[in-house]
């Protein structure tokens, strides 16, 4: 099936704004991830430190089995690679989408 010549303007306007979005999505995602994490870990922290007081008991266990259900066996990273898959499916220019958003992921 020809459809014709391509239209280069359009297919550059395409990915683009694809290599845009990704970026900002990447670079937010990635900053966004990293104060998650100290806020996380400083949580953490404080409970250890509060239950190493006495004033609270936590049941590791429990702990484990909420994240185990929580996190698939693969891990994190197939996690994210749905979300790319999913995001890049309806933006035009999915090529530049991705690779701005692991551009943004890397200057982030």
């Amino acid at each position: 099936m020809d459809t014709g010549p391509i239209d280069w303007p359009l297919f550059g306007k395409q990915v683009g704004l694809g290599l845009v979005l990704g970026f900002a999505i990447g670079y937010a995602a990635k900053k966004a991830l990293q104060i998650a994490f100290i806020a996380l870990g400083l949580l953490v922290l404080t409970l250890i430190v509060l239950q190493s007081y006495g004033f609270i008991s936590i049941h590791w266990n429990q702990v484990e089995s909420v994240y185990n259900r929580a996190i698939p066996p693969e891990g994190i990273d197939s996690v994210v690679r749905g979300w790319i898959d999913s995001i890049a499916a309806i933006i035009p220019g999915a090529g530049g989408f991705t690779i701005g958003f692991f551009w943004g992921l890397k200057k982030g």
